[in-house]
């Protein structure tokens, strides 16, 4: 009789450890930015004023003298100054006026910025293992 006992002891210890590790960012940026420029010219006025003034004067004189001489008959000898003045003056005023106004709107409608950010972290320990198997086998 033969007895022939064999014991297998096998130890089988496997560690899985997996770290997986996921930084998602997502930036998202959206900016709208709109400008409206209007020019509205709504008054527009010109003035021009003309003023003519023309001044006539008429200035006249008359002057008489009487002269007696002493050593001619009686004589009588006249003289008949006349003086004319005529002042004419002109007056030209003129103005011009303008207005102008002018309207300039600016404006931003909207400005969108947000950032998003997702990170997250998975780890995990898949299977740890560990066994022992024994046989044995009698002979006879």
């Amino acid at each position: 009789v033969r007895t022939y006992v064999r014991t297998y002891v096998r130890t089988y210890v496997r560690t899985y450890v997996r770290t997986y590790v996921r930084t998602y960012v997502r930036t998202y940026v959206r900016t709208y930015v709109r400008t409206y420029v209007r020019t509205y010219v709504t008054y527009v006025r010109t003035y021009v004023r003309t003023y003519v003034r023309t001044y006539v004067r008429t200035y006249v004189r008359t002057y008489v003298r009487y002269v007696t001489l002493r050593y001619v008959t009686l004589r009588t000898l006249r003289y008949v100054r006349t003086y004319v003045r005529t002042y004419v003056r002109t007056y030209v005023r003129t103005y011009v006026r303008t207005y102008v106004r002018t309207y300039v709107r600016t404006y931003v409608r909207y400005v969108r910025t947000y950032v998003r950010t997702v990170t997250y972290v998975r780890t995990y320990v898949r299977t740890v293992r560990t066994y022992v198997r024994t046989y044995g086998t009698y002979v006879t």
